[in-house]
């Protein structure tokens, strides 16, 4: 009898680190896939990084556009209203 005792106890330690194996295998893949969707998603920040710096230069440079397209807009304005409100000449 004590002798059945003794296997069923290291049935039961074998079972368990049958089970603990498993886990750790199990772990070790969902970490892998964890680090390669890291990876994945750094370099995917890097992009919209440098694609926002380029944004932000095109943006800049519209406004540049934008201010002068704005001053001569408004010198045309005065010149226009210049001879539209003019009083007529007798």
């Amino acid at each position: 009898m004590p002798e059945n005792n003794g296997t069923a106890r290291l049935d039961r330690i074998e079972r368990v680190l049958e089970l603990l194996v498993d886990d750790h295998v199990q772990f070790r893949e969902e970490h892998k896939m964890l680090l390669t969707a890291q990876i994945l998603l750094t370099e995917a920040q890097k992009r919209t990084d440098e694609a926002l710096k380029r944004t932000d230069e095109k943006l800049a440079a519209l406004a540049v556009t934008v201010d002068e397209v704005t001053g001569k807009l408004n010198a045309l304005i005065q010149v226009v209203d210049g001879i539209v409100r003019r009083p007529p000449q007798a």
